[in-house]
């Protein structure tokens, strides 16, 4: 955990050496501090709840790296390789040699090593390829692209950035504590039991308290921060998504993304250089005028736009109830599974709604007419072209990611494509949280684990490698 290497970069530090280590979902987020200050770490850094790690460091920093952003190199590859496992070493001077391992996202336990000599590193990943047989080598074969500092540092956002840890720490014993405490309650009921002892004007408050009203402002508190994007902010990051050129100037795409972003999408697009004939130059005047594009390598571009919606907060959306979705539309969704590689929904889980209380501090009673809100975790995928079909059941539901990979394969399927599309969201409901629910998951049977071919979004026939991903 000390022994730590941070680099400075254009936008941000790159920290290395970091110690990872496993959570369970759940309460993963408020495991991960109480798991640093039981290490006494300074800093860390929280993976997420898909694939929860926590990465721990003591660091000692002078006055220029207090004020700098420190962002985790480990956690920055990790958001390159979402899927599968892979293993990266890297070198980063003389006698300096980085080894980082990711599995399914997140950073896989005593990896994010540095080592003064390759060998001791090469030693310690044959030890990672017994562990995890198809371990693949980033810069190796089979077409892994390599991975370089300045790609690290451009794919590290808020996902990768340290966070500090406070310490509080007990200045007296534990019984003097209590003692301290004993003597201070003592000392400060007496006053406490006049300010809130019942006066003739409490009565009178809590008469007039309409619990009605009252719960309605505590269920627009807890829904006014949830945005649904529904059929209307579905389509659009799709119909971005489809009129993205696949190759433009010589440039070809890698993957894409849509995210929520200031009441909109937030999207960005990954180009590599594999035409001699390509050039900055052409794919900057080649390239739609609302794009943003940094040059993440030699070979490498980022493009990123931004699409305005306006979308809806949930107590201003009308909800389907849980029993009303399991029936109907889990049905819908059943009828357009082959379609899809996967359509997992998960159980609903309430909405946390802090109940009004009247003046005396007790909870007021919820009118039975008021909604119940709830929210399963939503998760599919499958060809581009599919993504029409989803689309008129989206209207209840809220993304956090909707994502586009291109694979390299002739192949075409009813389910397999050169262009496939992922969501990662939210469906909201009705009704309170049944403890008898259990998660349900479409899948797609015996398929590998790739999907194949590339198909058009609005056809069965495959689609040409120089138009766009929708056409």
């Amino acid at each position: 955990m000390d022994d730590v290497l941070i680099l400075p970069g254009a936008s941000a530090s790159l920290v290395f050496g970091l110690d990872w280590l496993p959570l369970i979902n759940g309460r993963a987020s408020r495991v991960a501090y109480r798991i640093a200050r039981r290490h006494g770490a300074t800093h860390l850094v929280f993976s997420g709840e898909t694939a929860p790690a926590v990465g721990l460091a003591r660091l000692k920093l002078d006055r220029t790296q207090r004020g700098q952003v420190l962002n985790s190199a480990a956690q920055s590859v990790a958001h390159l390789f979402a899927t599968g496992t892979i293993a990266l070493l890297l070198e980063l001077g003389p006698s300096r040699h980085w080894l980082v391992a990711v599995h399914e996202g997140a950073v896989v336990a005593r990896t994010d090593r540095l080592f003064r000599c390759r060998s001791d590193a090469e030693s310690v990943l044959e030890e990672l390829k017994q562990a995890y047989p198809r371990l693949a080598m980033v810069g190796m074969p089979p077409s892994i692209d390599s991975v370089d500092l300045p790609l690290i540092e451009s794919s590290s956002g808020r996902q990768a950035r340290l966070l500090p840890v406070s310490h509080w720490r007990r200045a007296l014993p534990r019984p003097i504590q209590w003692f301290v405490l004993i003597l201070l309650l003592a000392l400060l009921l007496p006053r406490l039991w006049k300010l809130i002892s019942p006066a003739a004007r409490t009565p009178a408050a809590a008469q007039q308290m309409d619990p009605g009203k009252a719960w309605e402002s505590a269920l627009a508190r807890a829904s006014r921060e949830i945005v649904m994007h529904g059929v209307q902010g579905t389509r659009t990051a799709l119909h971005s998504l489809y009129d993205m050129p696949v190759r433009i100037a010589g440039w070809f795409l890698v993957n894409a993304a849509c995210m929520p972003h200031a009441r909109g999408w937030r999207c960005q697009a990954r180009y590599d250089r594999r035409g001699s004939e390509a050039s900055n130059e052409l794919l900057l005047a080649k390239a739609p005028a609302s794009w943003i594009i940094e040059f993440i390598s030699i070979d490498q571009a980022l493009s990123v736009w931004h699409i305005a919606l306006a979308d809806l907060p949930l107590n201003q959306h009308a909800l389907k109830s849980s029993a009303g979705n399991e029936r109907y539309l889990f049905s819908s969704l059943q009828a357009i599974q082959p379609a899809f590689t996967q359509i997992q929904l998960g159980r609903p889980r309430a909405i946390k709604v802090v109940p009004p209380r009247d003046a005396q501090g007790r909870i007021l009673p919820r009118p039975a007419h008021l909604p119940a809100y709830s929210v399963r975790s939503v998760q599919i995928s499958g060809p581009l072209r599919s993504g029409s079909l989803l689309l008129p059941y989206t209207d209840s539901m809220a993304w956090k990611k909707i994502s586009l990979t291109m694979h390299d394969t002739g192949q075409v399927g009813l389910k397999s494509s050169r262009l496939t599309v992922s969501f990662q969201g939210d469906l909201y409901e009705t009704e309170s949280v049944r403890p008898a629910v259990e998660e349900r998951e479409f899948s797609a049977g015996d398929l590998p684990e790739e999907s194949h071919g590339m198909s058009r979004p609005d056809a069965a026939g495959p689609a040409w490698p120089g138009g766009r991903a929708g056409h």
